[in-house]
């Protein structure tokens, strides 16, 4: 599904951590906020605005949140495979900002979460789609801007996010609780 990384010290590694510390040296402090806000579900919840009241919130909150964990132990077992360095392990002029743990850089874990967090929102919200998409790829090109990641990591964080999202939301299980989601809130 997703390509290997580069070797370390290759020209194609170099190429990303080249596009690392140029997004490091033009970062603007709205950046820096922006990268430094928490990823989770509260995190979309101005795209989707008072449509929130229109389902049940809390049933959206749990069906998410499950969906958010087992994705996340898929993903950390991807990430022990490659066990690629994050930029600011490989490079001291490297300033990470926010969540800057020397754990594996690739794929980004955060870009997988922010593509499936908006999908299943867009199933639930289909009118605000582009927007949650949007906010999705800003939040995963939001970790080569804080430096804990390459962009190789976002594209391809995003890709799985991607699979993941196509085989939760096509399992019986979401789709029966994404109706009663929706019905709830419109009775």
């Amino acid at each position: 599904m997703i390509k290997d990384p580069p070797a370390l010290g290759t020209p194609k590694f170099h190429e990303e951590m080249s596009t690392v510390l140029w997004l490091q040296e033009t970062r603007t402090p709205q950046q820096t906020k922006f990268v430094e806000t928490t990823l989770d579900l509260e995190r979309f919840a101005p795209v989707v605005g008072d449509a929130i009241f229109e389902v049940d919130g809390p049933a959206l909150k749990v069906l998410i949140d499950n969906a958010i964990d087992e994705v996340r132990a898929d993903y950390d077992a991807v990430k022990g495979i490659y066990d690629y360095p994050r930029p600011f392990e490989i490079s001291s002029a490297v300033e990470p900002l926010g969540d800057a743990r020397p754990v594996a850089s690739y794929p980004s874990g955060h870009s997988i979460r922010a593509v499936v967090y908006a999908r299943l929102l867009a199933e639930i919200f289909p009118e605000k789609s582009n927007e949650l998409m949007d906010l999705a790829t800003r939040i995963g090109h939001g970790r080569v801007v804080a430096g804990v990641h390459y962009p190789m990591d976002v594209s391809e964080g995003q890709k799985l996010g991607h699979a993941y999202a196509d085989a939760i939301v096509a399992g019986p299980v979401f789709q029966q609780t994404a109706s009663q989601i929706r019905a709830a809130g419109s009775s």
